[in-house]
């Protein structure tokens, strides 16, 4: 049990130390980051919402953020087109023959032939007109046949009266009936030469009656012959349904019925009524507050974009920026930049894509950080806000152009009134190249002239909140910009004054090592300003004490009367006492570490050789006579520490040749190569030698050898 909770603390204690280490605070850096970007970013590239609902009169102009097709709208067209086809039509083959058969079996079958059997009958029994019984048979017959005609009229489904077939029997006369037939095949036929369906049946019977009246035929065959065509007539016509639905499916699906809304084109006006179909749209754009639903697609797009984004950032920093990415206070001010750009644009696309000043990402980091990183980090910005833009073709011109051209500017801006200059540059690029996007899209005059103004106001606004920062970002992240070594390198700097009143040696001894270091320092690609500034300060803790340091002594050396001990521990205290005195003026601290470094480890070989010299020479410990430390980690640091011995020892030569300054200063920086000094900076055997050659040039130019004075006494005897 004890083994069990002992291994669980030691899991604890894992954690505590991984979240503790640097590359979880990185890795937390770098979440963060994305996640806050990933919000600023997806928060303006989703479509703006609105409160609106159908019959409200809008307060918007509306525009659509990408095409979309009208569905109320397409759906009404292609419904019109759909029931302006007509039912495609089959023939019933069989329909005018069984009408055609009906009305002859009427006529021929049934009325004509009752006729001539009631005659017929008559005769077979012997009875004539002249026959008494003549009229009482007569009658008989006709009541007969007319009681037949009814039941066969039922099975047809002819609907006459007893009275009209009556009529038909009794009282039309062959004539008549002839006439009334001709008349009514006719009309059958002509109705039956038709089309007729089921929809236009009673149209086509009620024309078919109609007919009946213009033909001079007495009112009751009109009236049989009404119910005649309503018994026989029907379709001869049935609807293809499959056809119909076929060519009615051809007409709906035609592009023209599909009705459109472009990208950039109004969705719905100021004041515009809205209508079903523009609610729809809305709801489907996802613009509507009242149907509000996150679009996941669209984050998940951005994300991922963004991870790819931020994956080829590190894997460059990686290669070329590795001493940015392993800084944390460096990676935390290039994340902090990142967010306010970012924050920026949010807030500055409300007006127009324009406006946004991209540029403060592109110029602060180009100043505080590196020149190459803050050209790739403006490439990533302006892509990652083209988002919120919408992909705004003048912004993202702007951004790679501009963004490029105030990075190489802004990297040169070694003034307050440069960077001033470089935001009216970047201005001016800002400019043309709306003027040559806004004659591209040939609009109007009055537009791009408002949109050069506002690409002008952008560079120098961006200047402005660049330098207004600069201050803050140099307080709180302990970065320096060439302004603040300027200002730092001003003789009326408070430690410098107090250098040059108390310590005049020691002050004139910096001057000449950041003359060399400068000059050594620009030849091996590192920050010359960075090294002088350095050098200046390198010995501010000789303050504390100044008179015990050798450049500062008039005559007497108060060390002839301190042991070798003492004197090695006042000696190699001025490293502390100078970080001390620096912290407390708030002196950046890349500056600091220069003075803490500027001795290494390196011996203090005189008081050493002085201790070995003494009765308890043989227990003497060369550890006990080195610097603190640490040793260089910067090339300038490495740099300030060889000017510093290279100007101590060739000071103090008696015979200043070049060949003998030259074999001083290459053995000087031998030696601190051998002794290990160099060995936590990234200085190469050729930047050694070209640092000895720059101190010769500039050693040269101290100590060359002038022509003797003659003597006053001599001079006025000539």
């Amino acid at each position: 049990m004890l083994f069990i909770k002992s291994k669980e603390s030691q899991t604890q204690d894992n954690i505590k130390k991984y979240i503790k280490s640097r590359p979880f605070q990185k890795l937390l850096v770098l979440v963060i980051t994305l996640l806050v970007a990933f919000i600023i970013i997806e928060t303006g590239a989703a479509p703006k919402k609105y409160n609106l609902k159908i019959g409200d009169k809008s307060s918007y102009d509306i525009i659509a953020p990408r095409d979309i097709v009208n569905k109320v709208k397409s759906e009404e067209k292609a419904k019109a087109a759909e029931d302006s086809v007509q039912p495609v039509m089959k023939d019933i083959s069989s329909a005018a023959i069984d009408v055609l058969i009906k009305s002859d079996d009427f006529f021929t079958s049934m009325i004509e032939s009752e006729r001539k059997n009631i005659e017929k009958n008559l005769r077979e029994k012997g009875i004539t007109e002249n026959d008494k019984s003549y009229k009482q048979m007569l009658a008989a017959e006709q009541e007969a046949a007319i009681s037949k005609l009814t039941v066969q009229m039922k099975a047809i489904n002819i609907p006459l009266s007893t009275e009209q077939i009556a009529y038909m029997v009794t009282k039309a006369n062959d004539e008549e009936i002839a006439k009334f037939k001709k008349v009514t095949k006719d009309i059958i036929s002509s109705t039956m030469a038709e089309n007729i369906t089921t929809d236009n049946l009673a149209d086509m019977i009620n024309k078919a009656q109609n007919a009946f009246q213009n033909k001079e035929i007495n009112q009751e065959l009109i009236n049989i012959g009404a119910i005649l065509v309503k018994a026989v007539l029907k379709p001869n016509k049935t609807i293809d349904a499959e056809m119909t639905k076929k060519q009615r499916d051809e007409a709906a699906n035609r592009p023209e019925n599909t009705v459109k809304i472009y990208k950039d084109e109004r969705i719905i006006s100021l004041g515009e009524t809205v209508t079903e179909d523009k609610f729809e749209i809305l709801k489907e754009l996802n613009l509507l507050e009242t149907t509000r639903r996150f679009d996941y697609a669209l984050a998940a797009s951005i994300l991922l974009l963004l991870l790819m984004l931020t994956a080829i950032l590190i894997v460059y920093m990686r290669f070329f920026a590795r001493e940015i990415l392993n800084n944390m206070g460096e990676l935390l001010l290039l994340s902090v930049i990142i967010i306010l750009t970012l924050t920026f644009a949010r807030i500055a696309n409300e007006y127009s894509p324009i406006a946004i000043p991209v540029f403060i990402a592109a110029m602060s980091i180009s100043i505080l950080l590196d020149l190459k990183l803050a050209g790739v980090v403006n490439i990533g910005l302006a892509i990652a806000i083209s988002f919120i833009t919408k992909g705004d073709p003048r912004f993202i011109y702007m951004a790679v152009i501009g963004g490029t051209a105030g990075v190489f500017l802004a990297a040169n801006a070694n003034q307050r009134s440069k960077l001033s200059l470089t935001g009216i540059l970047v201005g001016v690029i800002n400019m043309l190249i709306i003027l040559c996007i806004g004659i591209i899209n040939k609009n109007d005059i009055d537009i791009i002239l408002k949109d050069c103004l506002i690409g002008l106001l952008n560079g120098v606004f961006s200047i402005i909140i660049t330098t207004g920062m600069l201050p803050f970002w140099e307080s709180t992240f302990n970065v320096v910009t060439p302004m603040k070594l300027l200002e730092l390198a001003n003789p009326n700097q408070p430690l410098i004054k107090r250098l040059l009143m108390e310590a005049p040696g020691t002050y004139h001894h910096s001057l000449m090592v950041g003359n060399l270091a400068e000059v050594a320092t620009e030849i091996i690609g590192g920050n010359a300003l960075l090294a002088r500034v350095g050098a200046y300060f390198h010995d501010v803790g000789k303050l504390k004490r100044p008179n015990f340091f050798m450049e500062n002594q008039m005559s007497d050396n108060p060390h002839d009367r301190m042991t070798a001990n003492l004197s090695t521990l006042v000696i190699t205290s001025h490293t502390h006492d100078g970080i001390e005195m620096a912290e407390k003026h708030k002196i950046p601290m890349v500056i600091r570490e220069i003075i803490e470094q500027h001795h290494g480890t390196t011996l203090v070989a005189y008081f050493y050789h002085k201790a070995k010299k003494g009765d308890r020479g043989d227990s003497i410990r060369q550890e006990n006579f080195r610097y603190d430390g640490p040793k260089p980690s910067t090339k300038e640091a490495a740099v300030v520490m060889l000017a510093d011995s290279v100007e101590a020892a060739v000071r103090s030569m008696m015979d200043k040749t070049e060949g003998k300054i030259e074999g001083l200063i290459r053995k000087i920086i031998k030696d601190k190569l051998d002794d290990g000094q160099l060995d936590l900076c990234s200085l190469t055997l050729k930047d050694l030698d070209n640092i000895a050659k720059a101190f010769m040039q500039v050693l040269s130019g101290y100590f060359h050898e002038r022509e003797e004075y003659p003597e006053v006494k001599n001079a006025r005897e000539v």
